[in-house]
């Protein structure tokens, strides 16, 4: 290997001390160029970010660390200030396209009310307008995995409930015609009684089917005076089968 002569050697090094101090130099002056805020003057200068101050924050962006997410709205089953009946949904349940939800029949009113079989049901779109559905007696049509105690005389005192289950599937399969999404469900409790309406949350999409299902009005369990009333239907609501287990 050949040796660079000592004379050369020091040549070499000393210009290259100067280029690292014309290097230093210059890289002050880019940094400090400009108005004076060290943003740089140059091309790719970067530009100052405002300065955030609590007056400056928007409090409806504020992360809410912690809160609970809102879900559907619950039965209240309250008969304060009302008389007659109260018809409320209970939140739908989906699983594999098959939607189940519960309707809660409160008494309101003086006397007993009696009940016996299955509410008979039309969909409604937003304007009140019923669609061609067939209302049928039973869930079995739709699906096996929802309970149907059947026909049977269920009768009501002030501030009692009854519970019938709705399904249907959303299934859309005659592309030929506009899938059914309805927003309201009109029910007739019982022949000869009034019907009542009710918005189930996120409506009732029955896609090219044709069909919802009902199942026979059941007593529902009782809460003592003064008590807090339940969030939600009772153990027994229908609900869907499990995503693992195939729907019938």
């Amino acid at each position: 290997m050949s040796r660079i002569p000592s004379g050369r050697a020091v040549a070499v090094l000393g210009a290259a001390v100067a280029l690292l101090v014309a290097g230093c130099g210059q890289d002050g002056q880019d940094r400090h160029a400009g108005d004076g805020r060290g943003e740089g003057s140059g091309a790719g200068a970067g530009v100052p970010s405002p300065l955030v101050t609590p007056e400056t924050l928007d409090p409806d962006t504020f992360p809410q660390y912690g809160a609970e997410p809102s879900g559907p709205p619950q039965p209240s089953r309250d008969c304060a200030g009302r008389t007659g009946t109260l018809l409320e949904p209970g939140p739908v349940d989906s699983a594999m396209g098959l939607r189940a939800m519960t309707l809660w029949l409160t008494h309101c009113g003086t006397g007993t009310y009696r009940v016996d079989g299955y509410p008979t049901l039309q969909v409604l779109d937003e304007d009140g307008t019923p669609f061609d559905v067939h209302s049928l007696r039973g869930a079995e049509p739709i699906t096996t995995g929802v309970r149907d105690p059947g026909p049977h005389p269920v009768t009501l005192r002030h501030g009692e409930s009854a519970t019938a289950g709705v399904v249907w599937r959303n299934t859309y399969a005659n592309t030929t015609e506009d899938p059914v999404n309805g927003t309201r469900l009109q029910v007739l409790p019982a022949p000869g009684r009034p019907a009542r309406t009710v918005a189930p949350d996120g409506g009732i999409d029955l896609g090219s089917t044709g069909r919802i299902g009902a199942t026979a009005w059941r007593k529902a369990p009782t809460t003592e005076p003064g008590a807090a009333r339940p969030t939600g239907p009772p153990t027994s609501r229908p609900t869907a089968p499990a995503p693992s287990t195939p729907a019938s």
